[in-house]
């Protein structure tokens, strides 16, 4: 039997993860993430994106304008493909953008403040990666 080598006679749903969801760099130096969201791709900036929470393999995407997305990919591949960006995974089910954090509270349990008003838990193992990070968070000024 001869094995196919031609990509083209794939289903582009049925490309492997880092083939359907693409990282976009534009002129103005922004990252931008083309997201698979109902029939078609979205393409979000990632300076737009306030937090991300996981559910099983789903992953909604909150955006700065209140913009809610039902992604149907797990957070462990966004968490590598915004890695080396303003992001922490803060628990094993939420990724929050450091640009958007307005309140962090020393408590038994760390807890943090988001510009839109939520508030999310930091979990014991990953509270002093997220205190060194937010120590070394320089944000962009855009002009």
């Amino acid at each position: 039997m001869k094995t196919l080598a031609n990509d083209s006679i794939f289903d582009p749903m049925s490309m492997p993860f880092h083939k359907s969801v693409e990282k976009i760099a534009d002129s103005s130096c922004l990252q931008k993430l083309l997201i698979p969201f109902y029939d078609r791709k979205r393409t979000v900036s990632v300076d737009e994106i306030v937090r991300l929470e996981g559910c099983g393999n789903y992953t909604n995407f909150f955006l700065k304008d209140g913009t809610k997305m039902l992604v149907s990919r797990t957070l462990k591949e966004y968490e590598t493909l915004l890695d080396g960006q303003a992001f922490v995974r803060v628990h094993k089910s939420c990724i929050v953008n450091l640009g958007f954090v307005r309140k962090f509270f020393v408590k038994k349990e760390g807890e943090l403040e988001l510009m839109d008003g939520q508030q999310v838990k930091i979990s014991r193992r990953r509270a002093q990666m997220f205190m060194d990070r937010i120590r070394d968070f320089q944000p962009i000024a855009l002009n």
